[in-house]
């Protein structure tokens, strides 16, 4: 490090005049600032009419520049420090006049000196004595986000976390999960090695709600089963590249949207003005999945247009992406208890045999995805008082999914005497004669996603209005119909082995046949579906605030919102048996096994190839008189529609308490939701058409406190009510019976509450040195109701189904800790003071009282998880490395423990290498899931449930800005 002398002298011609109009009467000392953020240039004549303090600036330095805005009573020299927060400027006091210049940080020679570093702003030094500084400069793209970030965090209402865009852009993630996953107390689900959804502080993806540019965002559905998500948000619609930032508010404030319990996660796109000058950036990357084999583009743009006098801009962002996944995997894995009613049951229990396993199934699954998307923006801010904004986005995702599976599916009654492994109860394996069904699932997927928006901004004297209107549409589909090809019958005698979950994979030998064998199996049937569902949502809501003198309270603000929501689902099945089933076919029906290598390095003893059907030479043979059941198909398909008002009031606080500054926001928020659900239910005989009404209101009064200990130093406690409404697949009156060979069934329930809970939350955060902060943090979480999934046998054509479908349990607790440590070694010598560290770790814990007699864990709750990244930068080379893991996530509680398959611990590792060619180009080679992790399932008692391989993907980029 090196020292400079700053000298700065009040000269015109070093300084642009940015208060140009004259000041009239003095404000009061401590004026009322209401700034909201946006751009720092048009902040600063604002800020000089309120306090009286020309502020003096080289326009180059504001270039680009964006403050968060200030409110509140201040002096002008705390003010403008305020305004100043995360835009690494600060000031010197010249007489009458403020001169902008970088922010210099001084380093202490104290003996603490964290605890006696000033604050990233930097105390104000007077012009005419100039100060001797060490300087400490954050450089770094990567840096410099995390500083951003944390300074964002800092100075928050609530409990908040953010990333942005250097993040996303320059860290390897397909999508916005991947990018999130760094944020303490946030870890990801995936699928198919991709980030699907987020869960925050534990708590599954059903506790969170996703917002873009704080308007509700529509939700695309599953269509690959008829698992569905509901009000999940599916990120893997959205690509990075179209996003500038993501905040994590894990406390709600009365003017965010009602819904979360565990998190509201707000998505922001780019806009002009925020960028502050014409920007055009390029991107193309080649990726390559390992195990898929192939190598996929993916480009990316955005171009930004500025008027001159910054009043005026637009922008477009657009990306392309293919990818290309392959998926080895072990599904479909079948457990039961013996029962004393049957003499199978009755041979088993004589054998101490009190588990058994019932089935495999392995898979193969590649997929070939498609990925568009556009953001478009512009904004018109003739004045600070004035800025209208229009935004739009739309993305697409095609997805060509081709899955190829057998099963072995042991018939004990035919088990060899003296085969049966058993340990501890649980019998693992023996030879027996077996079953197996051969199928080839193959489909189009289609998901489109739009969001069109308005904003308006008017400043009346003292009163600033705003009114917002969006609307919103999600569309997925079979854009061509899924179709699956069975075949199904005896393959002899085979001996299987399945392990616990950590311990290796099932062993299977068919000592009688061969899955090669093209003519093995007779054929069953092929299945036939095609279905739809449209989420859209219209939303406006108008918004008013002030400031004020009322006491503590410094700002008023009050709102109201008005949602239409609704979605449809709708399904069609066939299954043609007509002239094909009980057939045999020849080799001319098969295609070659596509793969050599299937479970490869998984140490895996089964079979690893087998008949491949050719889904087209089998369609031609149906017959295509045979229709499906309009019956089967009523009871599939719904409709939800929710209407919900909401108003809510607010005030900051800006006060001192025992000397200490004092600053919160505290408020109260009021729902009612107008629930329609229709669709159609099955008496047993006949499916009859429902509809069903609920309304509801919800009180939700919020309140988040900071103080400010020391200038290093604050504490935070929050409480608030919350809710989490049901998933709106859960809300609608369908029955899905299954397609297997066992009777099962999934329903919905219209009369489902919503989860209630209590919230609070206290953290202690210690900004130790620039850029960097200890943070630790406790929560707890009351429900005062939940939703949980039970089992119970319906009776439809006089079969027999367990149909698993929700219902309102009693209450549950989830408490539990976060912990997060950042540090930018700036201070070590060089060339080690491109070092920085970050980590964080939650633990959550719960207990749910299911019914009077059932007590156990929450359901989808992971109680620990954690993240570490370390990284490198200095001058032209960057390099990052972050390994994400989360803990066991138990997805049946309390009963059975085989309706439903735990997630197993996982742990995955990513890095990156970036080299900047010119100033302006960088190149990066990155790297995801680099030690090949796999995902594993299991059930009750730790037996193994599933597998799933993925494999590890590199790829190689070029960036550019300009």
């Amino acid at each position: 490090m090196t020292s400079k002398t700053w000298t700065w002298l009040g000269s015109a011609s070093a300084a642009a005049l940015l208060a140009a109009s004259p000041v009239v009467a003095a404000p009061p000392e401590k004026p009322t600032l209401a700034i909201p953020a946006g751009d720092l240039a048009s902040a600063l004549p604002s800020f000089s009419r309120a306090t009286g303090l020309q502020v003096l600036a080289d326009p180059a330095l504001l270039s680009g520049k964006h403050t968060q805005g200030v409110r509140g009573q201040f002096d002008a020299e705390r003010g403008l420090a305020e305004l100043l927060r995360g835009t690494g400027l600060t000031f010197v006091r010249n007489g009458g006049a403020a001169i902008l210049r970088p922010a210099a940080q001084k380093v202490s020679t104290e003996a603490n000196p964290a605890a006696a570093a000033p604050r990233a702003e930097a105390v104000p030094a007077r012009a005419d004595e100039p100060t001797e500084l060490e300087e400490l400069v954050v450089t770094g793209g990567f840096a410099n986000s995390l500083a951003r970030a944390l300074n964002e965090k800092r100075k928050a209402a609530n409990v908040v976390d953010a990333i942005s865009a250097e993040d996303i852009g320059k860290f390897p993630s397909n999508n916005i999960a991947e990018a999130l996953q760094r944020v303490p107390g946030v870890a990801i689900t995936r699928d198919r090695g991709e980030g699907l959804f987020i869960r925050v502080r534990g708590l599954g993806p059903n506790f969170q709600i996703v917002t873009l540019n704080g308007r509700s965002a529509a939700v695309n559905e599953n269509m690959r089963d008829s698992g569905q998500s509901g009000r999940q948000f599916r990120f893997d619609t959205l690509p990075s590249e179209l996003v500038a930032g993501v905040e994590v508010g894990k406390t709600p404030l009365a003017s965010l949207d009602e819904g979360a319990i565990g998190g509201v996660v707000d998505i922001k796109t780019f806009r002009p003005l925020d960028l502050g000058r014409t920007t055009l950036a390029l991107s193309a990357t080649a990726s390559h999945p390992e195990l898929a084999g192939k190598t996929d583009p993916r480009v990316s743009g955005l171009a930004s247009w500025t008027n001159a006098a910054g009043t005026f801009g637009v922008l477009a962002a657009a990306v392309y992406d293919e990818r290309t996944l392959r998926q080895d995997r072990i599904t479909g894995v079948g457990w039961s208890y013996p029962s004393a009613t049957t003499t199978l049951g009755k041979s088993l229990i004589a054998q101490g045999v009190q588990l058994y396993a019932t089935n495999i199934r392995p898979t193969l699954e590649r997929e070939d995805r498609k990925r568009k998307g556009v953001v478009l923006s512009a904004q018109y801010r003739p004045s600070d008082a004035t800025e209208i904004t229009l935004d739009g986005s739309y993305t697409k995702l095609d997805d060509h999914y081709d899955e190829l599976t057998y099963s072995v599916d042991p018939d004990l009654s035919t088990l060899v005497a003296g085969s049966a492994v058993i340990k501890d109860g649980v019998m693992m394996g023996g030879t027996a004669n077996t079953n197996s069904q051969i199928g080839r699932e193959v489909s189009d997927l289609a998901h489109d996603n739009m969001m069109v928006a308005g904003k308006i901004r008017q400043k009346l004297e003292d009163w600033t209005i705003t009114g917002d209107l969006a609307y919103a549409r999600a569309y997925s589909e079979t854009s061509k119909p899924i179709t699956r090809t069975r075949l199904q019958g005896s393959m002899g005698r085979a001996t299987f082995n399945l392990p616990q979950a950590g311990d290796g994979l099932p062993d299977v030998s068919l000592l009688t046949a061969d899955l090669n064998n093209p003519s093995l199996l007779p054929f069953r049937r092929i299945e036939w579906r095609v279905n739809n569902a449209t989420d859209d949502e219209t939303a406006l809501q108008f918004d008013a605030e002030r400031p004020v003198s009322l006491g503590p309270v410094s700002r008023l603000q009050f709102g109201v919102k008005f949602r239409e929501r609704s979605r449809s689902y709708n399904r069609a099945d066939i299954n043609y048996t007509t002239n094909l089933t009980g057939k045999f076919f020849g080799a001319d029906y098969f295609d070659p096994f596509p793969v050599t290598d299937f479970l490869g390095g998984a140490s895996a003893g089964l079979p690893t190839r087998w008949a491949m059907p050719d889904p087209a030479a089998f369609w031609a043979l149906r017959d295509p008189n045979q229709k499906g059941t309009a019956r089967a198909d009523q009871r599939n398909s719904y409709r939800v529609s929710e209407k919900i008002g909401a108003g809510y009031a607010l005030g900051d606080i800006d006060t001192n308490l025992f000397g200490a500054p004092l600053r919160g926001e505290v408020g109260v928020r009021v729902a009612q939701t107008k629930q329609v659900s229709s669709g159609h239910a099955d008496n047993g005989t006949a499916a009859l058409p429902v509809r069903f009404e609920k309304t509801y209101t919800d009180v939700l009064p919020t309140a988040n406190f900071a103080l400010e200990l020391t200038e290093t130093l604050q504490a935070r406690v929050a409480a608030a009510k919350v809710i989490t409404r049901p998933s709106l697949a859960d809300l609608a009156p369908r029955l899905t019976l299954n397609s297997g060979t066992l009777l099962t069934a999934v329903g919905g329930n219209p009369l489902l509450k919503p989860f209630e809970a209590w919230q609070y939350d206290a953290t202690l955060e210690w900004y130790f040195a620039p850029g960097s902060a200890l943070i630790g943090g406790a929560f707890y979480k009351d429900i005062t109701t939940f939703v949980y999934s039970q089992n119970t046998n319906i009776v439809v054509d006089g079969q027999t189904y367990v149909l698993t479908s929700p219902t309102n349990g009693g209450k549950a607790t989830i408490k539990g800790v976060e912990l997060a440590y950042q540090h930018l070694f700036k201070r070590l010598p060089a060339p080690f003071d491109g070092l920085g560290f970050l980590a964080n770790y939650t633990y959550t814990d719960t207990a749910a009282t299911y019914s009077p007699t059932l007590k156990d864990e929450m359901v989808n709750v992971a109680k620990n998880s954690f993240n570490v990244t370390a990284f490198y930068e200095k001058d032209c080379f960057a390099a990052r490395a972050s390994y994400s893991w989360v803990d066991d996530v138990l997805q049946d509680v309390g009963g059975a423990g085989l309706s439903a398959l735990n997630d197993k611990a996982f742990g995955s590792l990513d890095g990156s290498v970036s080299y900047k060619i010119t100033p302006q180009i960088t190149a990066a080679i990155e790297g995801q899931n680099l030690t090949k992790a796999s995902q594993r399932q299991f059930i009750k008692g730790g037996w193994f449930g599933g597998y799933t391989n993925y494999g590890r993907t590199v790829s190689f980029g070029l960036r550019a800005k300009f």
